[in-house]
């Protein structure tokens, strides 16, 4: 089965690799998309009642950026 995900990872990293080269407004998607997420890692909101918030604020940002970087991946697809 890992195998199946292999093939996919590559696929992927290949299309966002080659989008990037072409967009540089991508790039910077990725890249607010990786501070995202390392934000909502260090949070602990199961203990923290305003880490709790800010976790949720984060999440929502993260994923519209998910959908932003979606568009433009759909845009980008080789047939």
């Amino acid at each position: 089965m890992s195998n199946y995900f292999d093939i996919v990872a590559s696929r992927m990293k290949n299309m966002l690799t080659r989008i990037s080269a072409n967009d540089a407004d991508f790039e910077d998607l990725c890249e607010r998309h990786a501070s995202l997420t390392s934000d909502i890692r260090r949070l602990n909101p199961r203990e923290d009642p305003a880490e709790a918030q800010r976790d949720e604020d984060l999440r929502k940002r993260r994923a519209a950026l998910e959908q932003e970087m979606l568009a433009i991946m759909q845009a980008n697809v080789r047939v």
